[in-house]
């Protein structure tokens, strides 16, 4: 493995699919959505069959409200997904809206996103061709490497390769600090002590944009999750269907009510209640299946 790590392939490293979108967002958002599937108020009622990626079972949770958010995110999908029991009226989705927005606005949000950013980058980031990821470098003196990187971005070259592709107008400001901020977070993997003379040096490069230090203040996790990606296990969880335990399959002369998401009822009137968001009102989520019909499905 030794023999194929290099300086060009360190350099080369990025987290940035060649649309632009971020790989290392779009896994770290898949392993808050498995957070969110695992806790304990959510996963028995919607998700018992879920099991978290290994990623989430390192994320420290101790200064973010993940019970909330997660209610909250749940609430959200309950409220989009109209269906026929009316469990969506039983939310109000206002208040929901706007209980997420405070979260989603957060410092809280910003931290958690660049743990998890941090936390997903090593194994994330890989050469195409060779497969050689961050973690390989970091795990191979990795304070060597980061100087070597810092080494690289002093060399004369490397200015005038980012100043000319400015003046082509083929490479933005905002891709420069973006590109930068991505060079900070290697930095910060592989010797967190790079990070301020690497910032320090470019900022006096008055050939360049002025850069922006937003190692730990950007938005990771990006804007608000999109809950269609659970809408199907929350439609699921509502269309289970439960009869009463007591009564006996012989008494078929007897009309039967069945209830559809019991469990999702009881969220709404315990978890969501909590938090203000239950609209004061209950499903139609019962039928009375009669006796034939009874007779018909035995």
């Amino acid at each position: 493995m030794a023999d194929r790590l290099t300086i060009d392939i360190l350099q080369s490293l990025t987290p940035f699919h060649t649309d632009g979108s971020d790989n290392v967002t779009r896994a770290s958002r898949d392993v808050l959505i498995s957070l969110v599937k695992t806790e304990p108020r959510i996963h028995d009622v919607f998700f018992s069959d879920f099991e978290a990626a290994p990623e989430a079972k390192l994320v420290d949770l101790r200064s973010f409200p993940l019970a909330t958010f997660a209610t909250l995110f749940l609430a959200e999908a309950i409220t989009k997904l109209k269906d026929p029991y009316n469990f969506h009226g039983a939310i109000s989705e206002g208040v929901v809206g706007n209980k997420l927005r405070e979260i989603y606005e957060s410092l809280q949000w910003k931290k958690l996103g660049f743990q998890i950013y941090t936390l997903v980058y090593p194994d994330v980031v890989k050469d195409a061709k060779t497969n050689v990821s961050l973690r390989d470098f970091m795990t191979s003196d990795g304070h060597i490497w980061a100087e070597k990187l810092v080494n690289s971005v002093y060399e004369s070259s490397w200015t005038r390769t980012i100043h000319q592709k400015i003046v082509k107008g083929k490479y933005s400001e905002q891709m420069y600090n973006r590109d930068m901020n991505a060079l900070f977070v290697k930095l910060h993997l592989l010797d967190p002590q790079s990070v301020i003379p690497a910032y320090q040096f470019l900022l006096n490069q008055r050939a360049l944009p002025i850069v922006n230090l937003e190692l730990a203040t950007r938005n990771y996790l990006g804007g608000p999750l999109e809950c269609t990606v659970i809408q199907k296990d929350v439609e699921r969880a509502e269309h289970k269907s439960s009869a009463p335990v007591h009564i006996s399959r012989l008494s078929l002369n007897t009309d039967v009510d069945v209830h559809h998401g019991i469990e999702v009822d009881e969220f709404i009137v315990t978890e969501c209640r909590n938090l203000g968001l239950w609209a004061g009102t209950r499903p139609d989520n019962f039928k009375s299946v009669k006796a034939k019909d009874r007779c018909r499905m035995m």
